[in-house]
């Protein structure tokens, strides 16, 4: 829906010659951040026998996986914290520590968090819509007037669930947009409504 809103505007803005325009209430946006940021990748799954749970990891994360780190495993009735205790070809496994809560049984579905390091001292912000960790691309960034958005080029480095590391062309306390703005290509700056 927010996608459609942003291509109606933009078709306006061209027809009538003017300033593309984006509306506010389609979009998402971030600050840009200075500090430690945490890389984690998530994944869906099921609770095993002999409390162990199987998490299905996308491919460009899983090969930051690794055997060791620390996890903390959703049940829907509570979450358990745990070990990587091998990596698959499609899926972590993950061996829960302590009790797990009464209710739950083997086959039930699980959404876990893996812990894969920390970032010290790095500019980040929230992960946008196309985002690829180690990068180069381009996002709007919101100017100073709060009323136009330019478009700048960013070096990407490392990427979480939903953070990235910023490595060029971003300082902390920059606003970008994290919307998908593929209805915008080609277009260097718009006006914000």
């Amino acid at each position: 829906m927010r996608t459609a809103s942003l291509a109606v505007g933009f078709l306006a803005a061209t027809l009538f010659g003017q300033e593309p325009a984006v509306e506010r209430s389609a979009i998402w946006s971030d600050t840009v951040k200075h500090g430690d940021m945490q890389i984690m990748v998530r994944g869906l799954g099921t609770l095993g026998a002999n409390k162990t749970a199987e998490l299905k990891i996308p491919a460009d994360l899983l090969k930051q996986v690794e055997p060791g780190q620390t996890a903390s495993v959703n049940t829907g009735q509570g979450v358990v914290k745990g070990k990587v205790a091998r990596v698959g070809a499609a899926e972590a496994l993950v061996e829960l520590e302590g009790a797990l809560p009464a209710s739950v049984r083997p086959g039930g579905a699980v959404d876990g968090t893996i812990y894969m390091a920390a970032l010290k001292n790095v500019e980040y912000v929230g992960r946008p819509v196309f985002c690829r960790s180690n990068s180069e691309d381009t996002i709007f960034k919101v100017e100073p007037d709060g009323e136009h958005a330019t478009r700048v080029k960013v070096e990407y480095g490392r990427a979480s669930v939903n953070t990235v590391q910023i490595r060029g062309g971003l300082q902390p306390g920059d606003r970008v947009i994290l919307s998908d703005m593929s209805a915008y290509k080609g277009q260097e700056r718009v006006r914000l409504q």
